[in-house]
């Protein structure tokens, strides 16, 4: 069979990424119940060109290959599915240089820590932006409250109870009146939707894949194109393959071609080193591995059987996964029990698994940005998945599980079978799209006019989306003429005209990104993949 380059990775399933030092062929053949001490060394890890068992990369921000700084991720204009990361964020208690006001970004704020202390007249803006911040925050409070869904730790059966109910209405609330949000009347829809931006044809328009990126993507892989990275590997071993097939495997390979003289080409030798440190199948070989950790060693018992297989470059970094999934009538999903996107689920690729917080969208062939999906489609729709994961090539296979909470085993309860599928690829640059829309209802019409009321409630809201266009139920499209009055009332005017029953519709666009799933390690970047 084709065996493994020193320098590769070989994942030891129940221990980890352990690194090669060396393979030793004992020589001795699967059906033989005896075995040689002196084993013949077959290959020899070189430090070198070994590779690093890191798999998050170290960015450098002066290097300026992409905009690291952006907003933050936990930012200020919180809605249902970002309420509850930025909850587990911020405390309740106000600390120095960590408040900025709303919609700041780094730069930004850099200056207010530029005045000196020392000045009398100096304000803390820190302060007062984190309690105008708190109230925003207090304010938008949408959809929220099922940020313990999957965590049983300071969340009785009661509450969960009434979590679990929450997200069923939300879930209804999202299949009758899609992407549709409401906001409080004393807010600001301006401070309130900050982050997002019209967009005058999804298909169409550009979006900057690079810009205001969360510091996540600064520690994962970038591709610049995955398809002719996969290429290039899928090509590579294949020509080992065929050295292997046409020189054989083994000790037993020679560096004398056709028994006349020596090969003094050193693509030849290398070749002939290659097929060396193959070995046939049915062989003992015994492979020796550098660190590897007492602790993990102890968990295995002397009847334990491990599998070793060999990584393909780049395949022990981390970097964005997108995979197409479906759902059939094999899987396990309670249809009670919704799953939205960043629940913490289980990936099995492969023969590797780890657990992340997702992102659900839909597959669009024809555009280069993808609509987000709040909550997991069922009835064996496909859609595609986004998640932090290690570097696999397509296709492979994937499994989706959701791992049962610790008082479900208590009830003989195991993990669920979600969805299957296949891996598209990893792409860092693939724009997923999370679409909101603001409804205004016209009071007074007349043939393409119409004054709309209940999408703004004062008139800086009008003037502040005024550039961008609207849409109507019926099909209609238009823009915003002027605000009428001191309640957010606006004249509109429309390709055709309109009918009073009609609904007008505000869309906004913002950019969605997956998350890591807790480790319970508060220092820096990890993932656990098993």
């Amino acid at each position: 069979g084709l065996g493994a380059n020193g320098d590769q990775l070989p994942p030891i399933v129940a221990m980890g990424r352990k690194q090669r030092v060396k393979k030793n062929d004992d020589n001795v053949t699967m059906s033989s119940n005896s075995s040689s001490d002196d084993g013949i060394l077959l290959a020899e890890s070189n430090p070198e060109e070994r590779e690093s068992l890191e798999m998050f990369a170290s960015p450098d921000a002066l290097e300026g290959e992409q905009n690291l700084i952006g907003f933050d991720e936990d930012g200020f204009d919180l809605d249902g599915d970002d309420l509850n990361d930025a909850n587990d964020k911020k405390g309740d208690v106000f600390q120095p240089g960590t408040s900025r006001p709303a919609g700041w970004s780094d730069y930004q704020s850099a200056w207010l820590d530029a005045i000196g202390e020392d000045e009398e007249d100096a304000e803390d803006r820190g302060e007062l932006a984190y309690a105008l911040n708190k109230k925003n925050g207090d304010a938008t409070t949408v959809g929220g409250g099922d940020a313990f869904m999957d965590d049983d730790d300071g969340v009785n059966a009661e509450e969960k109870r009434a979590l679990l109910a929450q997200r069923k209405q939300d879930r209804q609330n999202d299949l009758q009146f899609p992407d549709e949000v409401d906001y409080e009347e004393e807010g600001s829809a301006r401070d309130r939707y900050a982050r997002y931006r019209s967009l005058k044809s999804f298909r169409k328009s550009y979006w900057d894949p690079k810009e205001n990126l969360p510091d996540s993507y600064g520690a994962v892989y970038h591709f610049s194109s995955f398809k002719a990275t996969q290429k290039d590997v899928m090509l590579e071993m294949k020509e080992m393959s065929d050295i292997v097939m046409k020189k054989g495997c083994g000790v037993g390979v020679s560096s004398i071609r056709d028994g006349d003289a020596a090969m003094d080409d050193s693509e030849d030798e290398e070749e002939a080193a290659i097929a060396r440190a193959c070995v046939p199948s049915g062989a003992y070989v015994t492979i020796t591995l550098a660190g590897v950790f007492s602790q993990s060693y102890a968990r295995l018992s002397p009847d334990t059987i491990l599998t070793a297989v060999s990584l393909l470059p780049h395949e022990n970094k981390v970097s964005v996964l997108h995979m197409g999934l479906s759902q059939s009538v094999k899987c396990e999903n309670d249809p009670e029990v919704p799953i939205k996107s960043k629940d913490v689920l289980t990936f099995r690729c492969g023969w590797r698994t780890w657990q992340g917080r997702p992102i659900f969208s839909q597959n669009n062939l024809n555009s280069d940005k993808h609509k987000f999906e709040r909550y997991m489609p069922t009835g064996g729709a496909f859609f595609a998945c986004t998640v932090f994961g290690p570097v696999t090539y397509a296709p492979c296979p994937v499994l989706v599980f959701r791992e049962a909470t610790e008082s479900e085993s208590l009830d003989n309860k195991r993990r669920e079978f979600l969805a299957h599928g296949s891996m598209l690829g990893a792409d860092a640059d693939r724009i997923v799209l999370k679409r909101i829309i603001l409804t205004g209802y016209p009071t007074r019409v007349h043939k393409r006019h119409a004054t709309v009321k209940y999408m703004f409630y004062n008139p800086d809201d009008v003037r502040w989306f005024m550039p961008a266009g609207l849409t109507t139920k019926l099909g209609l499209q238009g823009n915003i003429l002027q605000s009428v009055g001191d309640h957010g009332v606006m004249k509109c005017l429309f390709n055709a005209p309109i009918k009073q029953h009609d609904t007008v519709c505000l869309s906004l666009y913002k950019r969605i990104y997956p998350k890591l799933a807790p480790t319970g390690d508060e220092e820096g970047q990890h993932l656990v993949v098993l």
